[in-house]
């Protein structure tokens, strides 16, 4: 990961904290799971990339669509199991887990961006 792509998640991850800050109690815990859960499907992603280094093209898409389906499945689980099994507020909750996975998709493609043109 290069220096200023760090640097954007680190502002990002502060900008939350602030803003996670100025929430209620209810709030607070909502948003940050769902936060973590936007940055964990990343993360789910960006360590199955770890693993394409030295493969083809055809074999680094048949590992991109695979991860991709599982990645989805395994979000898709751990939302609605946090939604109905965990107490929280569900509004604040899905707007964190929105704006934290389009922000961390996001620098997940300019991470890739630079690693294949590398």
């Amino acid at each position: 990961m290069s220096l200023s792509i760090k640097y954007i998640v680190l502002t990002f991850l502060i900008i939350n904290g602030v803003l996670t800050f100025f929430l209620s109690d209810d709030f607070q815990f909502s948003w940050i799971i769902g936060y973590l859960l936007g940055l964990f499907a990343v993360a789910i992603h960006l360590v199955t990339t770890l693993f394409t280094d030295d493969k083809t093209d055809i074999t680094f898409l048949r590992y991109y669509y695979v991860s991709l389906f599982l990645r989805f499945l395994t979000v898709c689980f751990l939302f609605i199991f946090i939604l109905t099994l965990i107490k929280i507020d569900k509004f604040s909750f899905t707007v964190s887990f929105i704006i934290s996975y389009l922000f961390h998709s996001v620098t997940e493609v300019i991470f890739l961006n630079k690693k294949l043109s590398n």
